[in-house]
């Protein structure tokens, strides 16, 4: 959801994550319950701090990059799906509450969750009374159809989990309203303008976890400006863009048209807000402990900040470090010489410094060493299963990496590049991988790309890793929604593959990981369909192309005048921005 992909995570789930959907009235359409007022250090993430409803001020954010796109059909980093909360709504939307509790769906535009057929490939949702544009114009059914046809033109309208819904959608000759402004989509109907159904091609229970992301956002078809949508979307939300400077800046004001009596899931209590990129992460640390910033949005601060917060008693209340269900790993590119050898990709495997890794992203405050790509929490983790051992301290076992370095024919080892983000911890964690490799004699050069690009068109793009070189990639994952198959689908899919925005960034196509995958969708007994996820972590894990490294933590800070402040779970555990006041000022 680090520039993570910040993708789409999702913190806690499985049991509590059932928990929490009863508790919200998330499977029958009902509305959310309050959470626990909390105070001190991480709080934040199992109560609500400073809790009110006092409105009014203007809300300072931080980040290291900017959004890799504001058009909700193309975002999907995990901090910029939390600020699609702003100015996009869907027809369903994940509960206002803190940690696993924010994992629950509910009720957005939709009256209630979608109803569904017996063998769930049918599904309906009726569009509340009153929900409308930033210009006072009805929103209807039909901008949400329109919505999910522009995912079909996938050439111009990328980056996002569009495979969820064109996998599911696609009859074989759709390619998108640009390529067919006068055809049309079958499988999306809108019998009239409150009424929307979508018939699947295959069963899919999790759909309406698909229907709570920005890619369903609806949006509509007079103000759709192709690639560049992303520029100025038209809001849903409580706030409308006012200005965009790509890399710079953004702003918010409150849109007039938004009628809080139809959103219980947005308090927006803020009248401003304001995204201010800042690309030297020591620079946003101290703006932020000096209180000129409210958040930073896209992560947590830096090593070295974390220990002036751990060692000020009054600044550690106002901080929290919580798991967050993103797994760090390293991409390893099956496409790429001489990684198209099995058996050299795994000399990286054994060869690799977790340990030093860890210590680079803050040690114990950063997060836990990962033998396996599934996190804890999300169907299929086996804390026992360890495939790739890296020594019993996690500093790697380089008798095997040579073994399996003379196994492919490299015993000398190799040449490589390393791709990374140029900013924030970037840099120190080339250092890191540079080094620890080099102890095998596997040469690794740097191929650094800025954060905003790095997972759409840098790694994101299977031609340029090939043309780059770029044979390991640092990356981070969590969960687009959380279910085994919310986890793998993206990023181990052959179907998931892109020319662009691609997830899957080995461009691993392994049958039988499709298959596992496919088997998931259709099982609704919950032994069964754990018990395929655990097979689907270890089919994966053989093929050697996601080097696991750290179940991550995040170490976040408040500034101590927010109020109703709180992470939530369904937005990756980072704060819930949509929410979060400033006491009127």
């Amino acid at each position: 959801m680090a520039n993570t992909r910040r993708a789409t995570a999702i913190a806690a789930v499985g049991a509590a994550a059932a928990l929490a959907l009863a508790a919200c009235g998330g499977g029958s359409g009902g509305g959310t319950t309050s959470a626990p007022a909390a105070s001190g250090f991480n709080a934040a993430a199992t109560g609500v701090v400073n809790p009110s409803d006092v409105t009014g001020g203007t809300l300072k954010m931080g980040a290291t990059s900017d959004c890799d796109s504001y058009d909700p059909a193309r975002t999907y980093y995990a901090y910029c799906w939390d600020i699609q909360r702003l100015f996009t709504r869907s027809l369903m939307g994940f509960a206002p509450l803190p940690g696993a509790a924010g994992t629950a769906v509910v009720p957005d535009l939709a009256t209630a969750a979608g109803e569904a057929n017996a063998d769930k490939t049918e599904w309906k949702y009726t569009l509340k009374d009153g929900v409308k544009w930033e210009d006072g114009s009805a929103i209807t059914s039909k901008d949400v159809k329109y919505a999910v046809q522009r995912l079909f033109a996938t050439d111009v309208i990328n980056g996002g989990p569009s495979s969820y819904f064109t996998s599911l959608l696609d009859d074989g000759t759709y390619k998108g309203p640009y390529a067919d402004p006068n055809g049309d989509l079958p499988s999306v109907t809108t019998p009239d303008d409150k009424t929307i159904i979508f018939k699947l091609n295959k069963p899919f229970a999790d759909f309406n976890f698909l229907m709570a992301l920005p890619t369903a956002a609806p949006v509509p078809a007079s103000k759709d400006t192709k690639a560049d949508y992303g520029k100025k979307p038209f809001s849903s939300g409580p706030y409308k863009i006012d200005s965009f400077e790509a890399g710079k800046s953004t702003t918010w004001s409150r849109n007039t048209n938004w009628d809080k009596a139809t959103d219980e899931i947005r308090k927006a209590l803020v009248d401003k807000v304001e995204l201010t990129i800042i690309g030297d992460a020591a620079d946003l640390d101290k703006r932020l402990l000096a209180g000129d910033l409210d958040l930073q949005a896209d992560g947590g601060i830096l090593p070295e900040s974390r220990a002036l917060v751990l060692a000020d008693e009054t600044k550690k209340a106002n901080a929290d470090n919580p798991v967050t269900g993103f797994t760090r790993y390293i991409a390893v590119m099956q496409t790429v010489e001489p990684l198209t050898n099995k058996a050299c990709r795994e000399a990286i495997f054994y060869a690799f410094n977790k340990a030093d890794y860890r210590k680079v992203r803050g040690g114990d405050t950063g997060g836990d060493l990962a033998n396996t790509m599934t996190p804890p929490l999300v169907p299929g983790f086996d804390e026992t299963f360890n495939p790739y051992p890296s020594g019993p301290d996690g500093t790697g076992d380089l008798e095997q990496a040579k073994a399996k370095l003379a196994e492919c024919g490299q015993a000398d080892g190799f040449s490589i590049n390393l791709a990374y983000v140029n900013q924030g911890l970037g840099p120190d964690l080339f250092a890191s991988v540079q080094q620890n490799l080099g102890r095998v004699g596997i040469k690794v050069g740097g191929a650094a790309n800025d954060g905003s690009s790095y997972y759409s068109t840098w790694i994101g793009s299977p031609k340029n890793v090939i043309d780059q070189k770029i044979g390991i990639a640092i990356a981070g994952w969590g969960a687009d929604f959380p279910t085994a198959y919310g986890f793998w689908q993206s990023i181990a899919n052959g179907n998931a593959i892109l020319d662009e925005g691609n997830s899957n960034y080995p461009s691993l196509n392994d049958p039988k990981v499709n298959d596992l995958l496919d088997q998931l969708t259709k099982e609704g007994d919950k032994a069964k369909a754990d018990d395929l996820a655990k097979q689907l972590d270890q089919q994966v894990m053989a093929n050697a192309v996601y080097l696991p490294v750290q179940f991550d933590k995040t170490f976040y800070y408040r500034n101590p005048r927010l109020t109703n402040i709180y992470l939530n779970g369904g937005v990756g555990n980072y704060y819930d921005y949509v929410n979060v006041g400033t006491g009127g000022k």
